[in-house]
């Protein structure tokens, strides 16, 4: 053989081999066809262990957050819609008990175990209803004399859906 018979099979083998090269399509990896879900960063996640009557709290990365009583076991307090929008919601009691009440959460649910905190403050004597919006709103008790039921400083908390939190709508006092 010549070398330039040599040659034009070097030259045309190398082709057919770089043409098959380039048509070849790599397979995409499974990660890059699954459609990619963002958590807002201010998401807890609560994951509920009915069980054990306790609620896990999974603080989200990146604020400057704590629960009040690191050492209380966190329960569900009461499951409801608290904001109207036809999902369970979640009040947890926190711990930090003083002479005004226990520390509570509202978690309103966002979508499966995420939810957004919305309420935590002390409450003491809790009663609930819903107002003229479909929220449900709550009042506060608290004696105004240690051991004195018979004069109480009412607070009451309403969701505001501009704010998506509830807030304090007033403050009076009962006398029984």
């Amino acid at each position: 053989m010549t070398n330039y018979l040599k040659y034009s099979i070097i030259c045309c083998f190398l082709l057919v081999l770089a043409s098959c090269q380039t048509s070849k399509k790599e397979p995409k990896a499974i990660a890059e066809t699954l459609p990619v879900v963002h958590i807002p960063d201010s998401l807890f996640r609560l994951d509920i262990i009915d069980n054990e009557n306790f609620v896990r709290i999974t603080i989200p990365e990146g604020i400057d957050f704590e629960l009040p009583d690191s050492f209380a076991k966190t329960e569900p307090e009461k499951y409801a819609d608290f904001n109207g929008d036809n999902k369970p919601d979640l009040m947890v009691y926190l711990g930090a008990c003083g002479t005004g009440g226990c520390m509570y959460g509202i978690f309103l649910n966002q979508y499966d175990n995420y939810y957004k905190l919305v309420f935590m403050d002390y409450l003491k004597g809790t009663t609930f209803e819903i107002d003229e919006n479909g929220f449900l709103s709550f009042q506060s008790y608290e004696e105004v004399a240690p051991m004195n039921p018979s004069k109480l400083y009412v607070t009451n908390f309403k969701f505001d859906p501009k704010a998506y939190a509830y807030k304090m709508d007033r403050t009076f006092i009962q006398t029984n």
